[in-house]
C-alpha cells in the first residue's frame, strides 16, 4: 500500500493535476491519502519516502528562498532523525541528474542553477538526501520503482 502525503496537488478537490492517481487507478496500485511527516508518497511501514517536486522552479524555491530552506532542512533531517531514506524526484524533460543543472536559469527569479546545485549537495552530504530526475509522464512509475526498491 503506497501512502500519499495528504497535502500533494493531486488530492486537492477541484485538481486536474491527476497523472499520480491515474496512473495508480489504470495499475491497481493500492494507495491511501494521509498526512506523512515526511515526503510524499511511502510504502506503508517503508524506509524511504519521496517528495516530488513540478519542476525545478519548486525545487529552486524550496532550496534558495530563506524559509522554504528552513523548513526543506528540517524535513530532510527529521527525515534522517526517523531512519527514512528521502529521495527528491523532480519532474524534467530536460535534466537527468543534478549535474546537468549547473548551467540551468531560473524564468522566476535571479538564481542560478549553481546555487541550487550547491543546496542539493549539501543535502546530500548532511542527510543522505537523493535527487532524481524523470519526465511527469514517467513520474507515477518511478515514484513506484523507487518505493518497490525499497522491498529488495
Amino acid at each position: 500500500m503506497i501512502l500519499c502525503d495528504s497535502r500533494e496537488k493531486w488530492t486537492q478537490p477541484g485538481s486536474r493535476d491527476t497523472h499520480i492517481s491515474g496512473y495508480f487507478d489504470r495499475h491497481g496500485i493500492a494507495y491511501r491519502v494521509e498526512k506523512l511527516d515526511v515526503g510524499d508518497y511511502m510504502l506503508d511501514g517503508g524506509s524511504v519516502t519521496v517528495d516530488r517536486k513540478q519542476n525545478l522552479e519548486e525545487i529552486c524555491k524550496n532550496l534558495t528562498n530563506p524559509a522554504d530552506r528552513k523548513r526543506f532542512f528540517a524535513e530532510a533531517r527529521r527525515a534522517k532523525e526517523l531512519g527514512l531514506k528521502l529521495v527528491v524526484l523532480i519532474e524534467s524533460n530536460k535534466y537527468h541528474q543534478p549535474r546537468d543543472i549547473l548551467a540551468w536559469r531560473s524564468k522566476y527569479s535571479h538564481v542560478p542553477g549553481t546555487a541550487v546545485y550547491r543546496q542539493m549537495e549539501k543535502l546530500r552530504l548532511a542527510y543522505k538526501v537523493e535527487f532524481r530526475f524523470c519526465p511527469k509522464v514517467s513520474a507515477a512509475r518511478k515514484i513506484v520503482e523507487i518505493l518497490e526498491g525499497d522491498q529488495k
